[in-house]
């Protein structure tokens, strides 16, 4: 997918930098609102992407049909293990659909551009360049093109242009992940999960953060992620490869599971960065740090933003804004997810990562009670806000606890 973008004369409407999910949900919503879109990326797709690729079902609403189509499967529940190995089990008939990264951020990019979006891959963004009346955006190897509007969806890393803009990204708002995903045969993957497709969350295998086992259909995403504000005594890989090797041991994943495939990839793990946006550009996804301080989950966040992104520089155009874009904005993502996930979310994930015996008791409780067991796992897989869970799980606390003492 290549397009004459860089060679046009023309003002665009709105250029995206990053055809990630993010990017190419903004890019989707944009063109079929009518806005003249260029959507770029550095790599050829399809690209691998380290991450655990799970999508809670909210996220359905910002996708197009092929976005859809791609899912790669349903999980049909969770298992979460505390430190010492115990284990709380839930199962629903709506949980977290499952996709492969490289297979379905090309579906969204191809979303993009069916709606009308001109796409440029395998083009670097060297420079953003505001003026008073449009915003000049310089490529490596292009042209430069003249836009109205810039989104910004390249993900985490801080660069030059980033910088130079004013936008920030505080180390200790980062975390790191390091994912293997391999194929599998689909009867190897049966027996291992008993003919089932249930994600496992493991507690106390990193330092403030999980590691986690995602059998798809075909493919076993195998993972840790934890966040700068701890150092662990050994390096990332080093505690990945103790993880797999663990894992195999007491027989989870398979033996000749690859882990040599293993990547590196930071995120954020504590709260959007602050701008999230200055005059007419935008950051949306992991570029603007919207991601879970408790699950790390990125996917809904940042096909949210996109859309969000899209409608309100639409708005901005047909005169519709009361205030300043970049204030529009966030009162609009404030509204959808931002209270839940700053004021409720991350004092919870505070709460649960402080300590091992913080983890532990929190598995106990939900081992020990259905009730705060199934409040947990609604928050994990995105059918419950923070809010709602921790008030349920505050409120059968008494009970839970008692019964833990109990078992």
């Amino acid at each position: 997918m290549t397009s004459n973008a860089g060679g046009q004369k023309t003002l665009k409407d709105l250029v995206i930098v990053g055809a990630g999910p993010a990017g190419s949900i903004c890019a989707m919503h944009a063109a079929k609102i009518g806005l003249d879109v260029l959507l770029v990326d550095k790599a050829k797709f399809p690209r691998f992407k380290s991450c655990g690729g799970a999508l809670s079902e909210r996220t359905k609403i910002n996708l197009g049909p092929k976005g859809i189509k791609s899912i790669n499967c349903q999980s049909e529940g969770l298992t979460v293990f505390s430190p010492s190995y115990q284990e709380a089990d839930y199962e629903g008939e709506e949980c977290l659909n499952l996709v492969v990264r490289t297979e379905w951020d090309h579906a969204l990019l191809v979303d993009a551009k069916d709606a009308g979006a001109e796409t440029l891959e395998e083009t670097m963004v060297k420079d953003i360049d505001p003026k008073k009346t449009f915003i000049r955006v310089f490529f490596k190897d292009q042209d430069p093109v003249k836009a109205k509007y810039v989104v910004i969806a390249d993900g985490t890393g801080l660069r030059s242009y980033k910088k130079k803009l004013g936008f920030t990204q505080p180390y200790e708002y980062m975390a790191r992940t390091v994912c293997a995903e391999n194929p599998i045969d689909d009867s190897i993957l049966d027996h291992h999960f008993d003919g089932k497709r249930k994600i496992q969350l493991y507690f106390g295998v990193v330092p403030r953060g999980y590691g986690w086992v995602f059998p798809k259909r075909g493919y076993l995403n195998i993972g840790i992620g934890f966040s700068n504000q701890e150092t662990p005594p050994i390096n990332q890989f080093e505690i990945f490869d103790i993880f797999l090797a663990s894992l195999k041991k007491r027989g989870v994943v398979p033996e000749n599971f690859d882990g040599s495939t293993r990547k590196t990839h930071p995120v954020p793990f504590q709260k959007p960065f602050d701008p999230t946006g200055i005059g007419n550009i935008l950051l949306i996804g992991d570029a603007g740090g919207f991601v879970s301080p408790v699950t790390g989950e990125g996917l809904y966040y940042g096909t949210t933003t996109g859309r969000i992104a899209a409608e309100t520089i639409h708005e901005d155009i047909d005169g519709q804004l009361d205030d300043e874009l970049v204030t529009i904005y966030k009162e609009k993502w404030m509204e959808d997810f931002g209270d839940d996930l700053i004021n409720k979310g991350l004092p919870l994930a505070n709460l649960v990562y402080k300590s091992v015996r913080r983890m532990e008791l929190l598995v106990k409780m939900m081992a020990s009670d259905e009730d705060t067991c199934k409040a947990a796992a609604e928050m994990i897989i995105g059918l419950k806000s923070y809010g709602e869970a921790r008030s349920k799980v505050y409120r059968r606390a008494p009970i839970s606890v008692l019964k833990s003492l109990l078992r």
